[in-house]
């Protein structure tokens, strides 16, 4: 008997949204794209987010597969959720304006949300771009900043 099943994922919008079915049945991934996610756990647990809105489609493509690889590499349960951003509207710009950090560079800006922890946040001084810096800055992220 019995249909009860365990609910695999409570968020299908990103899914919905994206209109790419092939992941089913939508076992929820540790990453995504920030504009995609609506911000769902940004107050509720910590976030790394990736931004390159300058950035070329190579360049951008690139920050998605170093954030994809970060997540699985790190691999931490839920403790961490993983974003990029490479709108330069949406979700990414409110969060840029939280941390009153407007100005978009050239250079990808890497940096660690701790909202629940009274709107800290920590950015990446990195200039070399890579999985290993990203890593590197999690393991030793550097001065709290207040949102």
């Amino acid at each position: 008997g019995g249909g009860d099943r365990p609910l695999i994922n409570d968020n299908l919008r990103p899914v919905i949204e994206s209109g790419d079915f092939s992941d089913f049945p939508f076992v929820k991934k540790p990453y995504c794209d920030l504009d995609a996610s609506g911000g769902e756990d940004i107050n509720d647990k910590k976030c790394l987010v990736i931004f390159h809105e300058n950035g070329d489609d190579d360049e951008q493509e690139e920050v998605v597969d170093v954030v994809k690889a970060v997540a699985e590499e790190r691999n931490d349960g839920d403790d961490v959720s993983y974003y990029w951003c490479t709108n330069p509207k949406g979700m990414g710009e409110r969060v840029r304006a939280a941390m009153k950090m407007m100005e978009v560079g050239d250079d990808p800006l890497v940096v660690l949300l701790d909202v629940p922890d009274q709107g800290g946040f920590y950015v990446s001084e990195e200039s070399d771009f890579s999985k290993e810096s990203v890593l590197k800055f999690l393991g030793a992220p550097g001065e709290r900043k207040q949102m």
